[in-house]
């Protein structure tokens, strides 16, 4: 049996450097606020999916703990998607307190002013007893809105520097064709962390962690005999975003309730690569390995979808202070079909729940010790060096946009 070798990854792109890591950016809320301004303020950000909202009056609300923000996403008569900020125009009272459902339009439960689904004003109540009321620069306030591969993004920025399509780049035509669409039944978690944002996109794209953090749990599937110290199998670096590929154990013996979901899995085990390797795009499994198990992609800033055979599911962290951030975590899984079905479904899930609780602990313990100063440098090796390049991507989006208004 042969050991995966060392990979020496990080030497391929120099200018990450290989030193220690300053820890400030993780417990300086005057840098947290920079970030805000650099990267939120101004990035494409997810939603959520098409799929959510598949009839014209379908919406869902969409809340941005970062700026405490609520928008709205609703299909239009003309199955376009648009977004607009939930907000009356008369007073800002919410038009939709309800997270989704389907209407003719939206009226605020305030004054009675309503929205057509384009966000046009339709209706003032005592219109005649207003001041030169222009209701034509009065609609909604639009968000910009764009989609990928079934995913709805938005951008704060009235007119973004970059289209959806400039952002994602190389990447988002790397994974372009992937079924995306057919995981169209979803469970989610979410729950407010005591841990910086980079923390919790560092927790989730290093495997470094799997074979010790994790091993009552999924070390097993993932790592094994033949990967001992969780070495990557690949990373692919695409400007701000980036996928590392993660091996699995092709030998792994399964206990046998495990075995029992194994065998009748439609699609792939949330942590085991259960399902068909073949007709996936380029950017899924870039080197093609038989012993690959699943991608953690990034889309920066923090979008995590995660994908294996025949499976994803995706994190996405929502900071709301230097050391606390609203973390979703959303899976998605074709309809059961049948109780055995539904019972694989539920048996992963647990699997990956636990998996995380793990993971959610150990950033929380973290923080803490940065917070209190015990450490102020961070000590990568190759196979974190996607905890490297966020570092390396989120000072040169400060350093830019600083730059620029400087400038201006």
């Amino acid at each position: 049996m042969t050991t995966r070798a060392p990979t020496n990854f990080t030497t391929q792109f120099p200018e990450l450097g290989t030193g220690p890591i300053d820890v400030g950016p993780y417990r300086d809320p005057d840098y947290f606020e920079r970030e805000k301004a650099a990267v939120f303020a101004r990035t494409w950000l997810v939603a959520g999916r098409d799929s959510q909202i598949p009839n014209p009056g379908d919406y869902f609300v969409r809340d941005v703990p970062t700026f405490d923000l609520s928008l709205i996403f609703v299909r239009g008569k003309d199955g376009q998607i648009r977004g607009f900020f939930n907000a009356c125009r008369h007073r800002g009272n919410h038009l939709c307190v309800e997270n989704s459902g389907n209407l003719r339009a939206f009226t605020c439960k305030f004054h009675g002013w309503s929205y057509n689904l384009h966000g046009e004003l339709a209706g003032v109540p005592d219109e005649e007893s207003f001041f030169d009321l222009n209701k034509s620069q009065l609609n909604l306030i639009p968000v910009s809105t764009d989609m990928w591969q079934g995913f709805i993004f938005f951008n704060l920025e009235s007119e973004p520097d970059q289209s959806l399509e400039q952002h994602l780049g190389e990447f988002g035509e790397a994974l372009a064709g992937y079924p995306f669409h057919e995981g169209s039944a979803r469970y989610q978690f979410r729950g407010e962390i005591k841990a910086n944002w980079k923390s919790m996109v560092d927790s989730f794209t290093e495997i470094y962690h799997v074979p010790f953090l994790h091993k009552c749990s999924i070390s097993d599937t993932l790592a094994g005999p033949e990967n001992p110290l969780g070495r990557l199998l690949d990373i692919r670096l695409y400007g701000p975003h980036k996928t590392s590929s993660i091996t699995s154990n092709k030998n792994y013996k399964p206990w046998p309730v495990q075995g029992i979901a194994y065998e009748f899995a439609q699609s792939g085990a949330v942590t085991g690569g259960q399902g068909t390797k073949e007709g996936l795009p380029p950017g899924v499994n870039p080197t093609k390995k038989d012993d690959w198990g699943l991608d953690v992609n990034v889309i920066f800033p923090t979008f995590l979808p995660v994908i294996g055979p025949g499976m994803y599911f995706t994190h996405q962290m929502w900071p709301v202070a230097v050391d606390r951030t609203v973390w979703e975590m959303t899976g998605f899984v074709a309809p059961a079909r049948t109780a055995a079905d539904r019972f694989i479904q539920e048996y992963f899930l647990v699997e990956l729940r636990d998996a995380v609780l793990e993971d959610m602990n150990t950033v929380e313990r973290v923080q803490s010790s940065i917070n209190a100063g015990v450490i102020n440098e961070f000590h990568y090796q190759d196979n974190e060096i996607a905890l490297r390049h966020q570092n390396h991507v989120v000072n040169k989006c400060l350093n830019t946009f600083e730059s620029r208004v400087a400038a201006e």
